[in-house]
């Protein structure tokens, strides 16, 4: 069977939300024709979509390696970078106590690799908020509303923070009115 009838049958399957199989018909693809980037760029798509980062960071490589100067190759890779680096961060993040600082760098670096990542931004939002640094986490809590206003996440966040930060004033600012009027 030649590539591009696997590469249909990969789609099918994906249209009847068989996504083994799917990924199985993307495999086929790509031996029947181990030099086409498309089918390597196609295949990762799939395989990111579906939860298998990994895979699609490899088909993704494959392709960039095949055609380094497609634009749209170079441009996937970066995203699916800022996935793997958001993916990261999440787990320095559930880690007790957070590890917030690394965490932070690891986000940083998604969104410079993926500008347009809300989720990056929610995620450093959130990184920001386990430091205290309340100002910060406003900011990228803005960001994350700004680049996708379905993230309602963002918006409870937004209130929480706002919330902690006044807390966080108040104390401040009652503790310097005593002192002075000592």
């Amino acid at each position: 069977m030649d590539g591009e009838s696997c590469l249909q049958l990969a789609y099918e399957a994906i249209l009847q939300g068989d996504f083994e199989s799917a990924a199985s018909w993307f495999q086929r693809a790509i031996e029947a024709d181990p030099d086409n980037a498309s089918y390597y760029y196609k295949g990762s798509i799939s395989l990111a979509r579906n939860g298998r980062l990994a895979q699609a960071v490899a088909y993704a490589d494959r392709a960039l390696q095949l055609s380094p100067r497609d634009p749209v190759y170079s441009f996937h890779m970066r995203t699916l970078r800022a996935k793997v680096r958001m993916r990261d961060a999440e787990a320095l993040l559930s880690q007790s106590p957070p590890k917030t600082s690394q965490a932070i760098e690891a986000l940083q670096e998604a969104i410079r690799l993926d500008p347009l990542a809300g989720e990056a931004q929610l995620l450093l939002g959130i990184a920001y908020q386990f430091g205290g640094e309340y100002e910060l986490s406003l900011t990228a809590l803005t960001n994350a509303q700004r680049l996708n206003p379905q993230l309602e996440e963002a918006g409870r966040l937004l209130q929480e923070v706002r919330t902690a930060r006044r807390r966080q004033w108040k104390q401040s600012y009652s503790t310097t009115t005593r002192r002075r009027n000592r």
